[in-house]
C-alpha cells in the first residue's frame, strides 16, 4: 500500500472498529486488528501478543494452527529483549540479528526478512506487543517513519486488548463497552499519521545529506565487523587475564559502533548525493591486499574459502580516486560475505591491462544467488533481492546503490551476473592512469621448476588459486601437479606446496631428504604460525591472506639465475660457465660489447631479464665500461631493477666504477665467482 493517505485511514479505523464492535469471538477480533496492522503498515504478517502477568507468557488470539502462546521466563530473542527492556525495535535482516532466536522470534517459521516490535504500555503497566513483519516473498524495509505510526496506534491496540481481556486492565473484571473509547483512539491515530506526514514533507530537503551520512556510515560499519572479527581471533590466543580484558573491551567497543551505525542507517531512506574524491597515487598491490584482508578473520570464523588474487604484474603504482575505489571493493566482499553460507568459496579478483591502462576487478561467490527478474532492481538504493532459501544476512540494500553510482563516476560500469543457488559474480572494468610502470614482480622463466600440490577436496579452489599465480608468474603448466597423496609425487620435484590438513611427517621428511623446497598452507587461522618448529626451514601462508609475495619468493628459490657472460677470449668464457654452471646456472656469451648490449635488452624487453652480467673490460666494438653505461640508462627508462654487474678485467680497476657491483680480477678465483653469485641472492632478497 505504501504512504497510506490519511482520509483511507479514516475510513479504515471507522470500518475496523464497527467490525470489532460485532465480533463474537477475540479470535475474530484480533484477525481484524491484525489485518489493520497489516495495511497500515503495508507488511505481510502482524501479531498481537497479550501479556498474561500470572503466568509470565504472551498470548495470541488465534487458531489452532498457530503458535498461541509464549513463555517469558528466562527466554531470549528480540521479542524478549522488548518485554525485559520494554523498548522498541526494528529489525530489518531479522535473522543476522545476534540476539535473533527462531523458537521466540519466528514460532510460526515463515521466511522472515524484518520485523518491527512495539510494547503496549498502559501507564506502567505492560498490556501486551504488537508486531508487523514480512518474509522474504514481500521484501519490507521498515523505517523510524513506520515506528511513529505504529507508535500513534498504541492506545487503539490497548483499548482493543481490554475488549478482549478486560481483567488484564488493573481493577476491572467486567467486560468494558469500548466503542466510545476505540472511535476516540482512531481519531488520534489519524491526526497523529497527518503530523507525521507533515514532519516528513518538511524533512525532504534534507535528504541530500542524509545520504551523504548514510554514504559514510555504511563505510564505517564494514572495517568495525572486520574488526570484532580480528578481536575475536586475538582473544582466542590470550592467556593473560589483563589482556583478555582489554581486548573484550575493545570488542565491545566495536559492537558499539556496529549497532550506532546500524542505527544510523535505519533512519535514512533517501539517495546519497554524488561525492567528489580527488585522484591520488596509491601502491596498487598494498592497496588491494589491505582492502581484502581485513575481510580475513570473518572469512576463517564463517568458515568460507577467500581466494585472493592481485594479477602480479599490476603497475606498482596507479593513480585512482582512491576513497571511491576501496568503498566499492569492501561493499562488494562485504556483500559477498553476508550471502555466502559456510563451506562456500567467494574469489576476490584484480586483473591488470597494461595496454588499455585498466583495471577489471571482480568478486565473486558460491552463495545463494539473485533471481533473474531481481537483477535489474538490484542497483537501487534501500532494494534488495528476495532470498529464496536463506534469512540469515544483513545490509541495508544501500551498499550497491553506492557502488553503482561510484563505478559510474570512475569510469566504469557495475555489473551482475548470477544464478539463484549457485552465486553471483559483481565485476566492472574501470581505466586507470599510471604513475610507476614497474611490475610488482619478475616473471619467473624456468624449465627447472617441477612443482606439486598436495591438498584435498576441501582446497580445491584454493588451490586453483595458487595455480593461477603460479602460471601467471611463468611456470608452465606442465610443471604443476596436483594430487591427494604424497606417494603421486616423483623425488625429483623441486617444490611442494602442502595444505594443512595433508601435514605429515612423512612430508617433512621428504622434503629434507630430497632437498625439495617446502611451503604450507595454513588452513585454521595462526595455527601453523604458533606452532611451527623455527628449525625446521619451511615457508608458512594463510590461505585467507595475500601471498603472492611469499609464493613468489618460494618459487624463486632454486631457480636457475640467468647469467651472461662477456669476453673476447672464448677460453674466459668457457672458464666462467663450467663454474657457474656448478653453482646451478643458466649461462649464455657474448664476444663483444655490442652483442651483449643487445642480448642485455632484449632480455630485458622479454621480461626474462639476466640476473647478473660479467664483462671484461676490453672488448671490440663496445667496452665493458661503455656496455654497462649504456645498459644503466636503459634500465632507468623501463623502470627496471638494476641488474648486477661484475668486472672480469685483467688489468683492475683503477678508480671506481659505480655502475659496476663488483671487481674479479685474472686469473679467476672460484671463491670470488660463487661471492659474487650470493651477492646477487642478497639482492634480490633485500
Amino acid at each position: 500500500m505504501g504512504k497510506i493517505d490519511t482520509n483511507e485511514l479514516k475510513t479504515l479505523l471507522q470500518n475496523t472498529t464497527q467490525k470489532i464492535s460485532a465480533a463474537n469471538t477475540n479470535i475474530e477480533i484480533n484477525t481484524i486488528v491484525e489485518n489493520l496492522i497489516v495495511t497500515v503498515m503495508d507488511s505481510e504478517f502482524a501479531s498481537l501478543w497479550i501479556f498474561d502477568e500470572s503466568k509470565t507468557v504472551l498470548l495470541r488470539e488465534r487458531n489452532e494452527d498457530s503458535v498461541r502462546e509464549i513463555s517469558m521466563l528466562d527466554q531470549r530473542g528480540v521479542l524478549a529483549k522488548c518485554f525485559l527492556t520494554l523498548s522498541h525495535g526494528i529489525y530489518n535482516y531479522l535473522a543476522s540479528e545476534k540476539e535473533y532466536v527462531p523458537s521466540t522470534d519466528n514460532p510460526d517459521n515463515i521466511r522472515m526478512k524484518s520485523k518491527i516490535i512495539v510494547p503496549l504500555i498502559d501507564g506502567d503497566h505492560l498490556v501486551g506487543i504488537v508486531t508487523a513483519y514480512s518474509s522474504i516473498m514481500k521484501i519490507k524495509n521498515f523505517s523510524e517513519d513506520d515506528m511513529e505510526i505504529l507508535e500513534a496506534m498504541i492506545p487503539f491496540l490497548i483499548n482493543v486488548i481490554y475488549k478482549m481481556h478486560p481483567q488484564t486492565k488493573t481493577g476491572r473484571h467486567e467486560r468494558i463497552h469500548i466503542s466510545e473509547r476505540l472511535l476516540e483512539s482512531s481519531k488520534n491515530i489519524v491526526k497523529n499519521v497527518e503530523k507525521i506526514h507533515k514532519i516528513q514533507e518538511t524533512t525532504e530537503s534534507t535528504d541530500d545529506t542524509l545520504s551523504f551520512l548514510a554514504n559514510t556510515v555504511h563505510d564505517i560499519r564494514t572495517p568495525a565487523n572486520s574488526l570484532y572479527g580480528f578481536l575475536e581471533l586475538l582473544e582466542d590466543q590470550l592467556s593473560d587475564s589483563r589482556l583478555l580484558k582489554y581486548v573484550n573491551n575493545a570488542k565491545e567497543s566495536a559492537k558499539f559502533i556496529n549497532d550506532l551505525t546500524t542505527s544510523i542507517l535505519d533512519r535514512v531512506s533517501s539517495q546519497r548525493e554524488r561525492v567528489h574524491a580527488a585522484p591520488v597515487v596509491i601502491s596498487a598491490t598494498k592497496f588491494f591486499a589491505d582492502i581484502a584482508e581485513s575481510f580475513s578473520a570473518n572469512m576463517f570464523n564463517k568458515n568460507i574459502t577467500f581466494n585472493i588474487y592481485i594479477d602480479p604484474f599490476i603497475a606498482k603504482e596507479i593513480i585512482v580516486e582512491e576513497l571511491m575505489l576501496k568503498r566499492v571493493i569492501m561493499n562488494l566482499i562485504g556483500n559477498a560475505y553476508k550471502f555466502t553460507p559456510s563451506r562456500k568459496t567467494i574469489d576476490f579478483s584484480v586483473q591488470f591491462d597494461e595496454i588499455k591502462k585498466s583495471l577489471y576487478i571482480s568478486v565473486k561467490d558460491t552463495g545463494i544467488g539473485i533471481a533473474e527478474e531481481k537483477q535489474s532492481e538490484i542497483f537501487k538504493a534501500f532494494t534488495q533481492a528476495e532470498e529464496d532459501t536463506h534469512t540469515n544476512y544483513g545490509g541495508t540494500g544501500l551498499g550497491l546503490s553506492i557502488c553503482a553510482q561510484y563505478v559510474k563516476e570512475l569510469g566504469g560500469n557495475l555489473k551482475l551476473e548470477s544464478k539463484l543457488d549457485e552465486g553471483s559474480q559483481f565485476y566492472f572494468t574501470i581505466p586507470v592512469e599510471i604513475s610507476n610502470s614497474k611490475k610488482a614482480f619478475k616473471l619467473i622463466k624456468n624449465n627447472h621448476i617441477s612443482l606439486g600440490i598436495l591438498l584435498s577436496d576441501s582446497n580445491i579452489s584454493s588451490g586453483k588459486n595458487i595455480s593461477r599465480y603460479l602460471l601467471r608468474m611463468g611456470v608452465e603448466k606442465s610443471r604443476i601437479k596436483a594430487n591427494k597423496k604424497l606417494t603421486g609425487f616423483s623425488k625429483d620435484i623441486t617444490h611442494l606446496i602442502c595444505y594443512q590438513n595433508q601435514l605429515t611427517d612423512e612430508v617433512i621428511l621428504f622434503s629434507t631428504q630430497n632437498s625439495v623446497e617446502l611451503m604450507l598452507v595454513e588452513e585454521s587461522f595462526l595455527s601453523l604460525t604458533h606452532n611451527n618448529n623455527s628449525s625446521e626451514n619451511y615457508l608458512v601462508v594463510s590461505q585467507y591472506a595475500y601471498y603472492a609475495n611469499i609464493l613468489h619468493s618460494f618459487i624463486s628459490n632454486n631457480v636457475q639465475k640467468r647469467v651472461l657472460v662477456v669476453d673476447d677470449d672464448p677460453i674466459n668464457i668457457q672458464l666462467l660457465q663450467a663454474i657457474l654452471e656448478e653453482e646451478f646456472c643458466r649461462v649464455e656469451s657474448a664476444l663483444d660489447g655490442e652483442e651483449a648490449l643487445s642480448m642485455l635488452k632484449i632480455a630485458l624487453k622479454e621480461e626474462d631479464p639476466y640476473s647478473m652480467v660479467y664483462l671484461d673490460k676490453h672488448m671490440p666494438k663496445l667496452s665493458g665500461v661503455e656496455v654497462i653505461e649504456k645498459f644503466r640508462n636503459f634500465e632507468k627508462k623501463k623502470e627496471a631493477d638494476p641488474i648486477f654487474a661484475v668486472s672480469i678485467s685483467g688489468d683492475g680497476m683503477k678508480e671506481k666504477d659505480s655502475n659496476f657491483n663488483m671487481f674479479i680480477g685474472k686469473p679467476f678465483n672460484r671463491k670470488k665467482i660463487k661471492d659474487a653469485l650470493q651477492e646477487v641472492c642478497l639482492s634480490t632478497t633485500n
